[in-house]
């Protein structure tokens, strides 16, 4: 028989156990609070631009070897993509298929409304050659004690050829904001109960939805659904189906704690074994007391545990503990560490165990994005950017549209805008700003950084010659930009200075003198940028609590249980 028809039995039967988890629930749905991860448009574009990586890591099974094999960012890709694919779920019809279950013989319309809510990860799988089956949901608990979906779920990717079959277990994590702050700081943990997770201290935020129930009903919790899906699906292999785990932000947490109990439980068959876990952006998920022995358990025959994360990514530095006292048992990761830049190679991280993390102002969200992710790990597998299609066309829909776009060369310019720069205009100069831009097609991508303020330029015309050697950056108060959309017009003053004004409503409300490395002659370009301290409430919180005490901030949010 075809696998492709045992699969769709094996892919019923496990839809059937998922339903029969959900009916168990006395389920509320939350509206989706989170700034939105990639769509699937932006999935098929890297799909099609990708496909070197994909097959590639399609063709090694997503393993790079047993244990102490060193890492293959062809594989890390093919994760990725997985995670990132994960976000796609229509939770809608999930809320849809709860419903349907409570009426009476509404058990098929709810098989197909569930088939339904991965209709557009189906499609992605379809394309790299792999087929995907949804295995259960994370349930989590509102604050007045109601299960309830906000969108943690756990899904298998297979290969269509299961002549060499592997397994992908991939966690989507939460989408709403409340729980992301909830998670990342409370910083509780808990002491598991003997046989999980080698009875270490865990994030309790992480722990209970996928080694609970929170049913009234008997069923089983998300772990050994996970299990009973990986022993079905490896059923019909004809040898050992490697299985990976992966997940991105929060879902990357669940995935560190579903391979670690894997590893202590094994798969439940002897036609599937784990191999290696990939995780992006991922908070600490425990302390030492299980970071240290998860260490020592990911030995062969089993794969390798990698945590990959990109520059700046502020939620891989939380929960933390606080500077002072020191902490006995601080929040620990797990091994092991390889940093991704999206304009330089992978670098390999020092191990946190044995040491003491404490907690670190936030910064930009941005670097978190799936987005920021998949141009790093392009860098990491080719040795160069993604083709600028993507961020050309964000930037032409940033300057008001294509129309916009053509027309800005006869767009007359305010001459007392682009005068020349006078510090003594200002009373706020700041000597630490980072500064970086790039070209893409006739459209000028631009970031500044003081401190936590984050502004994004956006501007016609063509700036590869602007290398930024120092920048100042002059204003009146950093705190007025927070928050604003001002015009942007950068032009060189001499071949190698060029300036920048900042402007809303006619006035200048900030300007910034670059030093370039090669000479910019004749540079005038148009433009916008937009500030932001940050883009997340998380970030909002913590600031706020900070800034009216820092011991306040240490004692309310990052309490040391």
């Amino acid at each position: 028989m075809e696998y492709s028809i045992i699969f769709e039995r094996i892919k019923t039967d496990i839809r059937q156990r998922h339903l029969e988890q959900l009916a168990g629930l006395d389920l509320i749905d939350l509206p989706f609070e989170g700034k939105p991860r990639a769509g699937y448009d932006d999935l098929v574009r890297w799909t099609n631009a990708s496909q070197a990586q994909i097959q590639a890591g399609v063709a090694n099974r997503v393993f790079g070897g047993v244990t102490g094999s060193p890492i293959d960012f062809n594989n890390a890709f093919m994760a990725f993509m997985e995670s990132a694919a994960m976000y796609l779920r229509d939770n809608s019809l999930v809320i849809q298929a709860v419903k349907m279950l409570r009426e009476v013989d509404g058990m098929v319309r709810a098989q197909d409304l569930l088939k339904r809510s991965t209709a557009q990860i189906d499609k992605l799988a379809d394309l790299w050659g792999m087929r995907f089956i949804m295995i259960c949901d994370l349930v989590e608990k509102h604050p007045d004690g109601h299960p309830f979906l906000v969108g943690p779920y756990c899904g298998a990717f297979v290969p269509k050829d299961f002549t060499a079959p592997f397994i992908g277990v991939a966690f989507k994590g939460t989408s709403v904001t409340q729980e992301i702050i909830n998670d990342l700081l409370a910083a509780l943990t808990i002491r598991v109960p003997k046989q999980f997770l080698f009875e270490g201290q865990i994030s309790q935020g992480f722990y209970y939805p996928i080694f609970s129930t929170y049913s009234q009903k008997p069923c089983s919790e998300p772990f050994t659904l996970v299990k009973n899906a990986i022993r079905s699906i490896s059923s019909s292999a004809s040898s050992t189906a490697i299985t990976h785990v992966t997940g991105h932000s929060l879902g990357a947490a669940y995935a560190s704690l579903c391979y670690a109990q894997l590893l202590i439980d094994g798969t439940g068959t002897t036609k599937a074994s784990p191999g290696d876990l990939y995780t992006f952006g991922s908070p600490r998920v425990g302390r030492g007391d299980f970071a240290e022995p998860l260490r020592t358990a990911v030995a062969a025959p089993c794969g390798s545990a990698w945590r990959i994360v990109n520059k700046g990514d502020y939620v891989t530095k939380v929960p933390a503990s606080p500077p002072w006292p020191i902490s006995r048992d601080p929040f620990i990761h797990v091994d092991a560490l390889y940093k991704i830049y999206n304009d330089m190679k992978p670098v390999p991280g020092p191990s946190e165990i044995g040491t003491h993390p404490t907690w670190a102002i936030p910064t930009a969200i941005k670097p978190h994005y799936t987005e920021e992710y998949y141009k790093s790990l392009t860098y990491a597998t080719t040795g160069k950017r993604p083709s600028g299609q993507d961020d050309f066309r964000m930037a032409v829909s940033a300057l008001g549209g294509i129309d916009y776009y053509k027309n800005a060369s006869s767009r007359a310019v305010d001459e007392r805008l682009v005068e020349s720069v006078k510090p003594q205009n200002f009373s706020v100069a700041s000597t630490q700003c980072a500064f970086s831009i790039d070209s893409v097609d006739q459209c000028v991508l631009g970031t500044f950084q003081v401190a936590s303020l984050v502004g994004e330029i956006t501007a016609w015309g063509d700036a590869t010659d602007i290398v930024p050697d120092s920048v100042t950056l002059y204003c009146n108060s950093l705190k007025d930009l927070y928050g604003v959309d001002t015009g942007c017009v950068i032009r060189a003053t001499n071949p190698k200075e060029v300036e920048i004004s900042f402007y809303a409503d006619g006035v200048v409300v900030a300007a910034a003198v670059v030093t370039v490395k090669s000479d910019v002659r004749e540079l005038r370009l148009v433009g916008t940028c937009t500030w932001e301290f940050a883009d997340t409430p998380l970030i909002e919180k913590v600031s706020e609590e900070w800034q009216k005490s820092t011991e306040a901030v240490f004692e309310k949010v990052f309490t040391v249980v």
